[in-house]
């Protein structure tokens, strides 16, 4: 399962309509279905759903790691608003390692165009 599959299942699991889903995080619905939803998801995007949904958890968002639920230390379900999300330490955390990931994902796709702009070079010769 890919991260935009795993933003659907958010929007599934909690019983929320796909479009009220898309337009509370204010993102495209168009950009989740069809070839699209094979494409990567902005850091900005990825930042937009766990600010409006601090109940997810970034781990399982990002890498599909844990369960979709964040749990806090006595088991029940994290209640962290949305407007204080971005300032605690565990948060500046969760940032560091999704910028982490995505600066992988960006040397992968690098290296991949690499190899594609040397083979259309090759077929451009014959």
């Amino acid at each position: 399962m890919n991260v935009k599959e795993r933003v659907l299942l958010i929007a599934e699991t909690k019983g929320i309509s796909k479009t009220e889903f898309f337009k509370d995080v204010q993102l495209s619905y168009a950009n989740f279905k069809g070839g699209q939803k094979n494409t990567a998801l902005s850091s900005d995007a990825m930042v937009a759903i766990l600010s409006k949904h601090p109940d997810i958890s970034p781990a399982w968002l990002l890498m599909g790691e844990g369960t979709m639920m964040r749990k806090d230390e006595k088991g029940a379900l994290s209640a962290l608003p949305a407007e204080t999300a971005h300032v605690t330490a565990e948060g500046l955390g969760i940032y560091k390692q999704l910028v982490n990931a995505l600066e992988q994902t960006v040397k992968a796709q690098e290296k991949t165009i690499l190899s594609l702009e040397g083979q259309v070079s090759l077929l451009q010769r014959k």
